[in-house]
């Protein structure tokens, strides 16, 4: 099995980008969902509420943030601490509570005008609020894994085929059979070891055609609910944290399934 593809979300919900290699972080993927937009309750903003978000893509590099509209003027928010304020947020995350620092008024004003609703952008960097580890602003787990034969697999039961867009993984996995990913304890994927936390539940933001930031219908939640039942909900994808930072993941890279851990 290989790494197909590996893609960084560095704002929560908005669009990310593909990358050939990333470095592994104790939260994750460098720069993975380290900044988050919430509302002026400072609650979460996610696609959930506002599907348009599919559009605004985020990008990060060593020196900032990047954050693209359609038709807009890019915003671009330095990394540095003296470029953020010491506002600082406690935002709940599916009962899980982080404290960020709050992105000055001017970039919240130009935020607030491309996502059409009032909000902050929120980092949770070290650097710039102190944090006691590594952490960031993830649903559950830092690692969401999907297998390209999962989704071959979902698209024969659907009557138009999705693409691996509509569930926002951040590492695609080649060679394996369907639905493989459940079942893994631990992987190597390269020379970073990534340990299963739980199965993905999915949710709306599925249903959300990632290239028109609208919602698209009833589908794929409608025929997971036939065969990929867990509790109350749907399951597609796999949550995996990696055991120690420090290694770089790349596309290409072997997976390789270890059995040093009882599975889930």
């Amino acid at each position: 099995m290989k790494v197909a593809a590996i893609n960084i979300f560095p704002v929560k919900s908005l669009r990310g980008y593909a990358v050939q290699e990333a470095p592994v972080r104790l939260y994750g993927l460098e720069h993975d969902r380290q900044w988050m937009l919430v509302n002026p309750a400072a609650q979460m903003i996610t696609q959930r509420e506002c599907p348009g978000l599919a559009l605004i893509t985020a990008h990060a590099d060593s020196s900032s943030l990047r954050i693209s509209a359609p038709g807009r003027e890019d915003i671009v928010v330095p990394h540095d601490a003296g470029s953020w304020t010491k506002d600082e947020v406690v935002v709940d995350v599916w009962g899980h509570s982080y404290v960020g620092a709050a992105a000055p008024a001017t970039f919240n004003q130009a935020l607030s005008e491309r996502v059409g609703v009032e909000c902050r952008l929120l980092t949770i960097r070290s650097d710039v609020f102190r944090v006691k580890r590594d952490v960031a602003y993830h649903d559950d787990a830092p690692i969401h894994i999907i297998s390209e034969a999962s989704l071959e697999d979902l698209n024969r039961h659907l009557e138009a085929p999705l693409p691996m867009s509509r569930f926002r993984p951040t590492i695609v996995v080649s060679g394996a059979t369907p639905f493989d990913e459940d079942t893994w304890p631990r992987i190597a994927v390269g020379d970073a070891v990534f340990r299963a936390v739980k199965a993905c539940t999915r949710c709306m933001i599925t249903t959300i055609d990632q290239e028109l930031g609208v919602v698209s219908g009833p589908e794929p939640l409608k025929t997971l609910a036939t065969f990929r039942r867990k509790g109350d909900g749907v399951a597609f994808g796999y949550y995996y944290r990696p055991e120690a930072a420090g290694a770089t993941i790349h596309v290409n890279d072997t997976v390789t399934v270890l059995s040093a851990a009882a599975a889930p």
